[in-house]
């Protein structure tokens, strides 16, 4: 099964310093983000595996990575019956 590793720059999710001990990021749909990195595969013949998604912290942007798998195609079996 052929794969590919991404890593998605999340726009607007910054982390902010609250005090000298605790920065906070702003409230975010995790949902709506693995539905946008589905779309953005749509295109090609790759689909997202939600069980990869990794989020991470660099320099205090928000970062997904993960993997994206070949769409197989569905493999039908016949069955021949014979009297």
């Amino acid at each position: 099964m052929d794969s590919k590793i991404f890593s998605y720059k999340v726009d607007g999710i910054v982390l902010a310093p609250l005090d000298e001990q605790l920065s906070l990021s702003p409230a975010f749909d995790r949902k709506a983000l693995a539905n946008k990195l589905k779309d953005i595969f749509t295109g090609e013949d790759y689909q997202v595996d939600e069980r990869s998604l990794n989020y991470k912290i660099k320099d205090g942007q928000l970062f997904i990575e993960g993997l994206v798998v070949k769409k197989e195609e569905a493999k039908s079996i016949g069955f021949m019956v014979g009297k």
